[in-house]
């Protein structure tokens, strides 16, 4: 009769049986002002029944809930293979805890289990008495994956909402995100929101070089816009020094004059010693130079358009293509002058 019976179950029983449950009683007790009340002595098989229905039930609602837990935990496991943020699977997973009243001392190890490969990383940075520390366990887990804020409002911006969700879980992500990512800057009134938005907007409008300045500089904080705004102008005419970032001048070509074609020679000469670019001539072209690039690859350029050599006639070379030319060519040019110093010599002199 009380196979597979728990006290929960017997409590029930002694309830619907008008008796009285204490804090204190045992099985023993419970058992036995089951079988003194008068219910039971009058129809023993009624009792029998209660009690098996009590226990059929709880069994079905554990299953239940076993299978919940279970696709909860592949759920879980498919938003981790997926990168989602962890804030939304902490947030999730901590709403499950208060929701079943979990236990302390289960806690860091379910979170081990959902973690799944990614715990061995985990847990090399967790000493062993500190497993059971749930608190220390979800920090650590936080520092090993977790995005910068820069990337958290990234995603924030770049969320789009997949096709198996609806538009009211879209909106509950995008505003768990967005809380994320104001607790990760410490946003905690609307002054300090305002700041926040008008930096992001002014951090936007940098170029590249400038925006990697600000992101070292900022570190795990960010700045103020006026902040902002003077770590820019800083950077920049500081970088002005050394690299102007103005308009080139465009105009027509010209012959250069004198002092200013000294002035390239000279130039040429000093990257020369400097190695930034190294002469290499040839017998039939203009002069080569090596220009060093910027990634540090050289590449070959011309300096003149000017032939060191002119190309030879083919009438004067030796090649043998040209010697069928040499012979039709040679031979009235003889006849022609010859002809001429005839004509020449037959004029009567004056």
């Amino acid at each position: 009769m009380y196979k597979n019976a728990l006290k929960e179950d017997l409590k029930r029983v002694v309830e619907d049986l008008d008796g009285t449950v204490e804090s204190t009683d045992t099985i023993a007790k419970l058992k036995t002002k089951i079988e003194k009340s008068s219910t039971f002595e009058s129809d023993a098989d009624f009792v029998k029944t209660l009690i098996k229905n009590y226990i059929d039930e709880r069994v079905s609602r554990n299953e239940r809930e076993a299978t919940l837990e279970k696709q909860k935990i592949e759920l879980a496991k498919l938003q981790l293979a997926q990168s989602e943020n962890f804030n939304l699977f902490f947030q999730s997973l901590e709403r499950a805890f208060l929701t079943k009243k979990i236990n302390d001392e289960y806690k860091s190890e379910i979170l081990i289990n959902l973690l799944g490969e990614r715990a061995h990383n985990v847990l090399l940075y967790i000493k062993k008495e500190e497993l059971n520390d749930y608190e220390k366990l979800k920090s650590i887990v936080l520092r090993e994956f977790q995005v910068i804020p820069r990337e958290c409002l990234n995603s924030f911006k770049n969320a789009v909402k997949s096709s198996d969700e609806t538009y009211i879980q879209f909106a509950a992500r995008l505003t768990a995100n967005f809380q994320y990512y104001c607790s990760l800057r410490k946003v905690n009134s609307f002054e300090s929101l305002c700041d926040l938005l008008i930096s992001d907007k002014l951090f936007e409008t940098l170029n590249k070089e400038t925006a990697t300045h600000i992101g070292i500089r900022e570190a795990e904080d960010w700045f103020r816009p006026i902040d902002l705004a003077k770590e820019c102008d800083i950077y920049i005419s500081s970088r002005s020094g050394s690299l102007k970032d103005d308009i080139p001048v465009c105009q027509r070509a010209r012959r250069l004059s004198c002092s200013e074609k000294l002035q390239v020679n000279d130039r040429i000469d000093d990257w020369l010693q400097q190695g930034i670019i190294r002469e290499k001539c040839s017998d039939y072209c203009s002069p080569i130079v090596f220009c060093k690039k910027v990634n540090g690859a050289m590449k070959t350029s011309s300096v003149g358009s000017n032939s060191r050599s002119p190309t030879p006639s083919p009438m004067e070379s030796k090649h043998s293509r040209f010697a069928m030319l040499r012979r039709l060519f040679k031979p009235w040019k003889w006849k022609r002058k010859k002809k001429s110093d005839r004509v020449l010599n037959r004029r009567p002199e004056r």
